[in-house]
């Protein structure tokens, strides 16, 4: 229900806004490739629903609570939960995404970042999904964080490739 070609379209617009939302400097390495399911019992996941009339996207996150993990995503001298400040990340990188593929399907809706248990990635298939693809982002050879993309369809969609892709600052306030 879903081609590769719209899977690659998926892949493509993803890597561009989560580049944009989740690096901190612009001269910062960025290496993302497909990946292994992540491992990490007992570690907690980000998600955000993206739906339509014609599908489902999950976009999930896990960043595990390290060092370089901390010193990258939170501001200098915060002793909150890592999760508080990735979501904040997440929220950007997923309303870029929707306002992404915003023009191809109108009808678009997208969730507040879910907390749930990693142990939640091996019931992904009991969505029935019609795709579900696993990234690993790399930041400097030293922070990581795993993404889950699963779409699951209610009747065949062709995702495109947006043409020409507006700059947007991130943090930019959204009106609703």
């Amino acid at each position: 229900m879903v081609s590769a070609q719209s899977i690659h379209n998926l892949t493509s617009v993803f890597e561009r806004v989560a580049r944009a939302a989740i690096l901190r400097s612009p001269d910062d390495s960025w290496e993302l490739v497909a990946a292994a399911p992540p491992a990490g019992k007992g570690e907690q996941l980000l998600v955000i629903t993206t739906s339509s009339f014609g599908f489902r996207l999950l976009t999930i996150f896990q960043v595990p609570d390290t060092e370089a993990n901390r010193a990258y995503f939170l501001p200098p001298g915060a002793q909150g939960p890592l999760l508080d400040g990735f979501a904040e990340i997440v929220n950007l990188c997923c309303g870029a995404l929707n306002r992404e593929f915003g023009a191809a399907f109108p009808q678009l809706a997208m969730s507040v970042p879910c907390s749930l248990s990693a142990e939640c990635l091996e019931y992904l298939g009991h969505l029935a999904p019609a795709h579900i693809q696993r990234l690993s982002v790399s930041i400097n050879n030293t922070v990581s964080v795993s993404v889950t993309l699963c779409i699951c369809c209610s009747a065949p969609i062709e995702i495109p490739l947006p043409a020409a892709a507006v700059e947007q600052a991130n943090g930019e306030l959204e009106m609703f």
